[in-house]
């Protein structure tokens, strides 16, 4: 079915988990792990986030058959501290390592009231937020930061040093949950990719092009630009120092996404979990998120808008759209999933 574009397929959300897992499964991947990641990217195109969802299924594979991506990764835990853990992916795909990080650090958590996880030689793990939705499945606290290749340039800079960097945080309440996920970069890069795929101009403050300039064609762009000016060059700064100074790869040394394919991205995370109750007051944490959340949809409203939305709202409307009426995939993201490699790596 044509969807809200003519380069838009509308499908159901099983529908496109399963061809993104027999996608990846031509390409050997483990039937197992090919299920995490058709879940992870899934979800992001269920919450109208396309730039990390079934568009990075084509680089995958691309990244795979080069073996830019170890699909028989062992990931080694060192654990220095009772709440702290040391993991080694080894080159492994990142949706399932992160899983897997996840699954063990919500553990731990709850066991010793936080947990803290850094995770080097990992790469590319799709939204943030999926993961701490996870941990607020469990009602804990998080906060995940990952450092990427250089695309951004420092404020003022017309050459890139950070990656976007995000950042994601979620906050649990006893009905509804504060969920912030985002680049420290204007946008993330996969939003320029997605405006070359539907072949529309761009916000000027997106990126620049080769002289550091702001343009509005996304096919320009050099380098994307940091949100907020100064703020995001400090934001991509504190990214670093949870991340690639631990880890040894930052800015350089971490290995781009759409270059060297035959190398693994050795990109950083950091994953921070805590247990509301941490203090001995866990219930009215999680009543007073349900409260801030109670007030902020309360507040007098701009003439300009509709409704004043707290962190998350718009994507959980979103994925409870999408289950009911499914996904708007790009048609040639669509074409991909369908056709067969023809051969195996």
């Amino acid at each position: 079915m044509k969807g809200l574009f003519m380069s838009d397929v509308i499908i159901s959300i099983s529908q496109l988990k399963k061809l993104i897992r027999d996608k990846l499964c031509e390409f050997n991947m483990k039937p197992e792990d090919a299920d995490v990641v058709s879940d992870v990217l899934s979800y992001a195109d269920a919450i109208g986030v396309r730039s990390h969802g079934s568009i990075r299924v084509q680089h995958y594979c691309e990244r795979i058959k080069a073996g830019g991506i170890n699909l028989n990764a062992n990931p080694t835990f060192n654990f220095s501290k009772k709440n702290s853990v040391l993991i080694d992916a080894n080159g492994g795909m990142g949706h399932c390592i992160m899983k897997f990080a996840m699954d063990k650090s919500i553990e731990v958590a709850k066991n010793n009231s936080m947990v803290m996880v850094l995770i080097k030689n990992i790469s590319h793990c799709g939204a943030l937020s999926y993961y701490a939705k996870m941990a607020l499945n469990n009602k804990l606290i998080s906060m995940i930061l990952v450092n990427t290749d250089k695309c951004v340039v420092p404020f003022g800079g017309a050459e890139a040093y950070f990656g976007t960097n995000p950042i994601c945080y979620g906050f649990p309440g006893k009905e509804k949950n504060i969920l912030i996920d985002m680049a420290t970069s204007e946008v993330a890069l996969g939003k320029v990719l997605a405006a070359r795929e539907s072949n529309t101009k761009i916000p000027s403050s997106w990126g620049v092009d080769e002289n550091g300039v702001p343009t509005t064609d996304p096919y320009k762009v050099m380098y994307l630009s940091p949100m907020a000016a100064h703020k995001g060059t400090a934001l991509a700064s504190m990214v670093e120092g949870f991340t690639g100074l631990f880890t040894g790869a930052f800015g350089k040394r971490v290995n781009p996404m759409y270059d060297k394919l035959e190398q693994y991205r050795n990109i950083g995370t950091f994953i921070l979990l805590i247990d509301p109750d941490i203090f001995g007051n866990g219930e009215e944490y999680l009543s007073n998120t349900d409260m801030m959340i109670n007030d902020i949809k309360s507040i007098k409203k701009s003439p300009l808008v509709d409704d004043i939305y707290y962190s998350g709202e718009i994507e959980a409307n979103k994925y409870e759209d999408s289950l009911k009426n499914g996904i708007c995939i790009y048609e040639n993201v669509y074409k991909f999933l369908i056709n067969s490699k023809g051969e195996t790596k």
